[in-house]
């Protein structure tokens, strides 16, 4: 395999919208079924503000994955944790904070603006969601805020959840970009569209192509300026 660029099925599908998220992108989004989250074991995590990277064999890739990143904004998570996750058949996929969006959060330490997400393997199954934090503890790389793991009775109970952690801030300060409601189990990618979905707040914003050009860097704990 070419090192520079990755297979297809390595980028990370596009994540369905729960239907009653506050925003969507486009009107031909793909909305999920809310009753897959009901009577079974899932993980709500908090859905940062951030880039979509991709971390294997040493490197570092954004959401195309037709090379490593070569962009500054990926700068601490190359000095932190790229060089950790070196095994072939690892991908590990995690948001990416050091380049401001949106949203600014409260000052990280340097270590602390990349946060895992998802892990998956060289078959493209993703792994359950225990794994993906032993994974990610074995290499003291951080992982996004968990919310809630167990089982929601009803949709109603599960939209009550969502709802409330909107409007509830983010861990790391600032307003909470959104949602992500994950089956805890692990899954194939085919069947990706119906164990993850996301919820946004009003106002959420893709980046645009002006962004690499008139991106600023984060806060930084214990740096002036």
């Amino acid at each position: 395999m070419n090192m520079k660029s990755l297979p297809s099925r390595a980028k990370y599908p596009a994540t369905p919208y729960w239907p009653w998220s506050p925003a969507t992108c486009r009107e031909d989004d793909v909305h999920a079924n809310p009753g897959r989250f009901v009577g079974d074991a899932v993980v709500v995590t908090e859905k940062l503000d951030g880039s979509n990277t991709l971390l294997h064999a040493g490197r570092s890739y954004g959401r195309s994955v037709s090379a490593p990143s070569a962009g500054k904004w990926m700068a601490m998570v190359k000095k932190h944790h790229a060089w950790k996750v070196t095994e072939p058949e690892v991908y590990l996929y995690g948001e990416d904070i050091y380049g401001v969006h949106s949203i600014t959060y409260d000052p990280v330490e340097e270590q602390e603006t990349f946060y895992a997400f998802a892990l998956r393997d060289g078959d493209g199954r993703f792994s359950a969601f225990s794994d993906l934090e032993s994974y990610a503890k074995s290499k003291q790389i951080p992982i996004v805020p968990v919310l809630f793991k167990g089982c929601f009775g009803s949709v109603a109970e599960v939209r009550t959840f969502i709802e409330q952690a909107h409007r509830e801030p983010s861990f790391l300060g600032g307003p909470r970009e959104g949602i992500v409601l994950r089956l805890a189990r692990g899954f194939p990618s085919e069947e990706f569209s119906d164990n993850v979905c996301k919820s946004v707040r009003i106002g959420h914003v893709q980046t645009d192509r002006h962004w690499t050009r008139n991106w600023m860097p984060c806060r930084i704990a214990g740096h002036s300026g």
